[in-house]
């Protein structure tokens, strides 16, 4: 596998890559522009010299500068003309009348090239080196001349210029990937920063240490607020697992704590009925009829330790809107059945109230949890074949439910301890587990209500419980 390289010497690399890329391509740009102008130079050069020889052949009748004659008798080219068109080194002339050589003057090379038959400009290459020819036809007879000049020049000037510029780049270079590496060093400081505050994170209680979200460029400013968001879901996460091993660790405790009893009862009888087969009918049955409430209370306990072990796990159990007054309706009618001597009112918002009707995004099923406990506990506290009333209503951004008995109520300093599991009333001498309360206070919690026990108007314990309505804000309770 090919080692992973850092983002900095990445970004050295690509910077420089970037600027070599740069040079070579104003390099060729230029080193191409630089040839064109030296050879257009030497073009004009050329043009002129032939003017010159050119103006230097006309007669003194034909209007020449001065007067001053270029070829003497025969067409031969005078001295002091070749002089001054041979003026710098590395050139030559050739002229030719009628189809024959008559003068080769200048630096002539080994091999020199015939008169061509074309005039203007050409380059020829002779003894392996470039030379710039530029022929012409003289304005009087079968005249043609043909000057040459050598391109080492322009191409010395040009590898001049070439070295320049790799001397000029290399050096940029150079610049770039220091200016590159400091530039960069600065860049990644935020996330260094955020590379040691990641390592900190090393286990499930370093979860809640924020990263440095507010230094750096935009881009490392978003990667650190993305990446406490992540933490922050894996703390919610976390937490909500943790509390779901909470409730399995405290559901076995309890359940063993709070089975004990009834199924040393139950095992008690069981023995009774093993050891004394001839037991007459009426303590045989009596013997049963304990057996049989001790199995009540066992699944009534275990059913009680299974809601709290729910509820402590509600993050995982699904939300949606419901109608309070549709499941108090149900739990009302439920509760009719199960204790029949009790006379239960319902008192409830309709659709078509003002405030419209009591919705809330909740649990279903813990919050007919809540509904269940308040009333079974309503009619086992209350007076015998007692009153029940139950209340619901949408009220100022709140959904509330109050639950009221006629019984003989709870003294106020003994409300409070009820709420908590497997906690009864001093005086009270009904069955049960004492979960009742403490799941509705669960149930409320999690659904960001508030729970309140205060005197009844009928005579006993009335319960409220008030939950944020659907538009309203709830609290989160964790």
């Amino acid at each position: 596998m090919r080692r992973p390289i850092s983002l900095r010497v990445a970004v050295v690399a690509g910077s420089v890559a970037a600027v070599a890329l740069g040079v070579l391509l104003a390099g060729l740009v230029l080193s191409a522009a630089i040839g064109r102008d030296a050879r257009a130079d030497v073009d004009a050069d050329l043009r002129q010299r032939a003017s010159q020889v050119i103006e230097a052949q006309r007669p003194p009748w034909a209007g020449g500068r001065g007067g001053r004659p270029g070829f003497g008798q025969g067409g031969a080219l005078a001295p002091d003309a070749g002089d001054e068109l041979l003026g710098g080194s590395g050139s030559f002339v050739q002229l030719e009348i009628g189809g024959q050589l008559v003068m080769r003057r200048g630096d002539v090379p080994d091999d020199p090239p015939d008169v061509p038959d074309d005039d203007g400009f050409a380059t020829v290459e002779i003894d392996g080196q470039p030379w710039r020819s530029l022929t012409v036809s003289g304005p009087i007879g079968p005249v043609r001349l043909q000057l040459l000049t050598s391109l080492a020049r322009v191409d010395e000037r040009v590898a001049d210029a070439r070295r320049l510029l790799l001397l000029v780049g290399l050096g940029a270079l150079v610049v770039t990937a220091l200016a590159a590496w400091g530039f960069t060093t600065l860049a990644i400081r935020p996330l260094r920063r955020l590379q040691a505050g990641a390592e900190r994170v090393r286990g499930a209680t370093d979860l809640d240490a924020a990263l440095p979200a507010d230094e750096g460029p935009v881009e490392v400013r978003a990667l650190a607020e993305t990446l406490n968001e992540m933490l922050a879901r894996l703390g919610a996460s976390t937490a909500a697992m943790e509390r779901a091993l909470e409730a399995t660790r405290r559901f076995a405790a309890d359940a063993g704590h709070e089975l004990r009893t009834p199924l040393t009862g139950l095992r008690a009888n069981l023995d009774a009925l093993a050891r004394n087969p001839d037991l007459p009918v009426e303590q045989r049955l009596a013997l049963v009829r304990d057996l049989t409430a001790e199995q009540d209370r066992i699944v009534h306990l275990l059913e009680g330790l299974q809601a709290l072990a729910r509820g402590d796990a509600a993050e995982q159990l699904p939300r949606e809107p419901v109608d309070l007054a549709e499941i108090a309706d149900a739990a009302v009618y439920a509760a009719g059945r199960r204790h029949p001597e009790v006379r239960y009112e319902l008192h409830a918002d309709e659709p078509d109230d003002d405030a419209g009707a009591p919705r809330l995004t909740g649990w279903p099923d813990g919050l007919r949890l809540v509904l269940d406990n308040l009333l079974d506990n309503a009619a086992l506290h209350g007076r015998d074949q007692g009153r029940v009333r139950v209340a619901v209503a949408r009220d100022d951004g709140l959904v509330r439910l109050r639950v009221e008995d006629d019984g003989p109520g709870v003294p106020e300093h003994d409300r409070a301890r009820l709420l908590e599991p497997f906690v009864r009333g001093e005086a009270t001498t009904a069955p049960g587990s004492g979960l009742g309360l403490a799941i509705v206070a669960q149930q409320v919690a999690l659904h960001g209500g508030t729970l309140t026990l205060d005197d009844s108007s009928l005579g006993g314990l009335a319960v409220e419980a008030r939950l944020p309505a659907d538009g309203s804000s709830a609290r989160t309770i964790n």
